[in-house]
């Protein structure tokens, strides 16, 4: 499995270019279904391929299913995360395409691509093959953009009131003004969201946090509800509430916060601490994609 996995970095470039000017289009006669769990930073896949009606034997038809399967798995994977959105401006295909040095360090480590169930459907015609895909973590798909260590935050000094926090959650809810433009849009999530003040100021990006914590659980986390038990081992019991006053980027996916609550952050080292390690949840109306 993991030599199979491993090749799907080699096809990456040239499902980039696919994906780029045709979409993601399935390879002929497999059904594949997708989804991105941003709370659980995963994305779940389904894919479906059908027997050989000529093979008198289903042990035998199956058998065949799954290593034909295995074979096609990697341009599978490719066009599946490929559309992912990394940052305000790019997908994981765009980083692919314009870095030749990211699969390099790609190829150094085993795709996570865990397969969680197989099964033949009710009427014995079809293999179903589930996988988890992690986004984080040490072989998670972000890993090879993990800086090599964190640039310092500057700290800023000014009136406010402030005080050690031990998370920060922000509360990104309804449409937003689109900073340097004159629309309103809905926040959406992706792998590395940069906070900036009003003054677009940036607060934090992901090369000022640890790697460390980039393995452990990305960045940001991220919720549709406040109430998320994840929520409290993320940003404990005391933290800093923040309302999102913008978003920003051609994907809507940076968070604009207000003066104050940037000063509250950046005025103790305490509070520096939290963003280098990703202790902020970001509440969404919704973690739904397209």
């Amino acid at each position: 499995m993991t030599k199979t996995l491993v090749c799907v970095i080699a096809m990456f470039a040239a499902a980039a270019a696919v994906i780029a000017q045709d979409g993601a289009a399935p390879d002929p006669g497999l059904g594949v279904t997708s989804r991105v769990d941003w709370a659980a930073g995963r994305m779940l896949m389904e894919v479906t391929l059908p027997l050989d009606a000529g093979t008198p034997s289903t042990v035998r038809a199956k058998a065949d299913a799954e290593t034909d399967l295995e074979q096609r798995l990697p341009g599978v994977l490719s066009r599946a995360v490929g559309p992912l959105t990394v940052d305000s401006s790019h997908t994981l295909s765009d980083y692919f395409a314009s870095d030749p040095g990211l699969y390099a360090r790609l190829n150094d480590i085993a795709l996570l691509a865990r397969r969680t169930d197989l099964f033949l459907t009710g009427d014995f015609t079809s293999l179903v093959a589930r996988y988890e895909v992690p986004f984080f973590g040490e072989q998670g798909i972000g890993s090879p953009l993990y800086p090599s260590k964190a640039t310092s935050i500057r700290r800023r000094l000014g009136d406010v009131t402030t005080r050690a926090y031990t998370g920060v959650l922000i509360f990104a809810h309804g449409m937003l003004p689109s900073a340097g433009t004159s629309r309103m849009a809905a926040a959406r999530p992706a792998l590395f969201p940069r906070i900036w003040d009003e003054r677009m100021n940036l607060v934090l990006d992901k090369d000022m946090c640890t790697p460390q914590s980039l393995a452990r659980w990305g960045m940001v986390g991220y919720s549709a509800a406040v109430d998320d038990p994840a929520a409290a081992l993320r940003v404990g019991n005391v933290p800093l509430r923040l309302a999102a006053r913008g978003v920003f980027g051609d994907k809507d996916t940076d968070i604009v916060i207000s003066m104050d609550g940037a000063r509250q952050l950046l005025s103790l080292p305490a509070n520096i601490s939290l963003l280098q390690t990703g202790r902020i949840l970001i509440v969404y109306d919704s973690l739904v994609t397209p």
